[in-house]
């Protein structure tokens, strides 16, 4: 089969991988399924095939509600037939609901002709507004409306899958019709997302709960009188539902404190130490003149900072006494080397490079990618060994630990032993050619399969000093969340130098983690400056 020849999948594909996935979680989650879960097996494999496709064609697709008279896929050929086995097996209802969002299933051109009030140049949403209290029996005199049943049964069973509720059966699609490449994994040594039902169910309402606080805000209607008492300790206990806990109790506090409600902020913000909860803690209690708590909260932060954001903003609060500038940013930029050219139209580092070009200088956009691709392909088996338990289904593109400080606490030992093989800058140069070639095209989230990828790794690794770059990317695996970028826009070189530059236009400032690699590459002797450029023209 030549490249360009499209990959056929089997006409009833969905129904394979939904089967596939069943099995799945039948085996890995036997702890965790129940009653609920028990009973939707059952029924769904004593189904037909043609009502099995129907129900995941309904169940794929966007909403619960949907006309059968729209309803026409090759692969079922008697869809009348389908629906009927699926209404008697209580998989779907029909015409039941008091739902007015099924108006929308509808035309304007329709709506307008089932209701006389209505009228032609009014705007499809004026429609919809105005037909919230309408009488849907008018709908359906004309048409059959199916409303999709068994809703939480799949949602959880693919929460179980995917560990989440964003999970997409099209990944299986985007993996076997060739659009993605991914790692093939060791299956035998997949482990559950979730130790508990309680862990699993835990994310599910926690899911539920930002829809709903997501409705709530597009209705600008006031988030105070919604929110109940949740179970924030409970959920903050288990490591899955943890994450998802702490976004969301930092959403909640971030709008409160927009609206200057101080103390409903403080109260979410205390849940967690995930950044910035921390720094807007400080920043809240100081304009409530509570300056001697704030100052022990940042004291904290500098003792025990969890990302460069923290020190930079502890080291700096606690210094001035808490007025609130960025002081380390504005002083590493007052020493900064700079260059003038005329206003650039495009990219100021683009017209940055072609200055330097006039110098004798080669260089290209650096930044994260190739930092990133070095660390991707240095570590590549470390980074898709399936034994650290952090690896959950076959479609997965990274180990589930990855942002946690437990990827580098697990395996520390590993990556400073693979760094330790590399005694010469031509050792590791052959291993970077060697997995590039390997696993070319393959996703891994720190590898852009660009053409000059290799030959700027190559580059890199032959002017730069081996030990730095070590140094580099072992701070990079203690925290990949934050350390994976904030790295210099360009890397120039000739025949006998080279040079990182962090690019700043006139109105530009460092950020923390900008100014964190700043510092972490000049200690390891890697040749780095920030790079102020004046305008010739301003």
């Amino acid at each position: 089969m030549s490249k360009k020849d499209p990959i056929i999948l089997p006409e009833k594909y969905y129904l394979d991988y939904f089967k596939y996935v069943l099995d799945f979680v039948e085996r890995q989650y036997d702890h965790i399924l129940d009653q609920p879960e028990h009973l939707f097996y059952q029924a769904f494999r004593n189904l037909s095939e043609p009502a099995q496709c129907l129900y995941l064609r309904f169940s794929n697709r966007r909403g619960i509600f949907f006309r059968i008279s729209k309803i026409n896929y090759s692969e079922i050929p008697d869809v009348h037939k389908a629906k009927e086995e699926l209404l008697n097996q209580e998989f779907i209802q029909i015409n039941e609901s008091d739902d007015p969002s099924q108006f929308n299933l509808f035309t304007k051109k329709e709506l307008t002709e089932y209701f006389d009030f209505l009228h032609p140049s009014q705007k499809k949403d004026e429609i919809l507004a105005e037909l919230t209290e309408a009488d849907l029996p008018v709908i359906y005199e004309r048409e059959e409306i199916v409303e999709v049943l068994k809703n939480d049964e799949v949602d959880f069973i693919k929460l179980l899958f995917f560990g989440h509720r964003g999970g997409r059966m099209t990944d299986f699609v985007v993996r076997d019709v060739g659009n993605v490449k991914i790692e093939k994994l060791d299956e035998a040594n997949f482990q559950p997302w979730f130790g508990s039902r309680e862990e699993a169910l835990a994310v599910m309402h926690i899911s539920q709960l930002r829809r709903m606080i997501y409705e709530i805000l597009e209705a600008e209607l006031p988030l105070e009188d919604y929110l109940e008492e949740m179970p924030w300790s409970s959920w903050l206990s288990f490591p899955r539902s943890a994450k998802s806990a702490e976004k969301l109790l930092l959403k909640i506090a971030y709008y409160f404190e927009q609206r200057q409600m101080a103390d409903h902020a403080l109260h979410y913000y205390s849940f967690t130490n995930k950044p910035p909860a921390r720094e807007r803690k400080v920043r809240i209690l100081e304009k409530l003149g509570q300056k001697e708590e704030a100052v022990n909260i940042a004291r904290e932060m500098l003792e025990e900072a969890v990302n460069a954001s923290e020190l930079t903003f502890a080291t700096d609060f606690l210094n001035r006494k808490g007025v609130r500038i960025n002081r380390s940013m504005t002083e590493r930029l007052k020493g900064a080397s700079s260059i003038s050219i005329p206003t650039p139209e495009n990219r100021v580092e683009d017209a940055v490079l072609e200055y330097f070009s006039k110098e004798g200088w080669h260089g290209v956009h650096a930044e994260n990618y190739i930092w990133r691709g070095l660390f991707g392909l240095t570590f590549w088996e470390i980074i898709f060994d399936t034994s650290h338990g952090s690896f959950h289904h076959p479609l997965q593109r990274q180990p589930s630990d990855l942002n946690d400080a437990s990827f580098f606490e697990a395996r520390q030992d590993l990556l400073k032993d693979q760094l330790s093989k590399f005694r010469t800058r031509d050792q590791l140069t052959k291993h970077i050619n060697h997995l590039h070639d390997l696993k070319h095209g393959i996703a891994n989230r720190f590898v852009t399969w660009h053409e000059e990828l290799l030959p700027t790794l190559i580059l890199m690794i032959q002017k730069l000093p081996l030990a730095g770059l070590k140094k580099v990317l072992l701070e990079m695996s203690k925290n990949m969340k934050e350390n994976s970028a904030g790295f210099p826009d360009l890397f120039l070189w000739n025949d006998a130098s080279y040079q990182f530059y962090e690019v700043k236009s006139p109105n530009d400032q460092l950020s923390a983690q900008q100014l964190f690699w700043l510092d972490f590459l000049s200690s390891a002797k890697i040749r780095t400056e920030v790079l102020r450029v004046h305008y010739l023209n301003e």
